[in-house]
């Protein structure tokens, strides 16, 4: 596995990458590039706590309204 991710930096995006670092500029564009990238990166995952929470709150008024649907249930059939 790690021969595997070695090769393939070592290939494609090692050449890449040292492209990129021996052009003029180059490193300050690969910053900028590393920076959008790790910012999607955040976004995404506020946005995937996010849904998560909903999803969790959603899932607990759920199970609260089928425990009160059983408890009614219970006292109609004991009645």
């Amino acid at each position: 596995m790690f021969e595997e991710i070695f090769e393939v930096l070592a290939g494609r995006w090692g050449l890449a990458a040292l492209l990129l670092f021996a052009m003029p500029g180059g490193r300050k564009v690969a910053r900028c590039a590393s920076k959008s990238v790790i910012k999607t990166g955040l976004m995404a995952t506020d946005r995937i706590k996010e849904m998560v929470a909903e999803a969790k709150e959603e899932a607990g008024d759920l199970m609260a309204e089928v425990q009160a649907e059983r408890k009614e249930q219970s006292k109609h059939s004991h009645a």
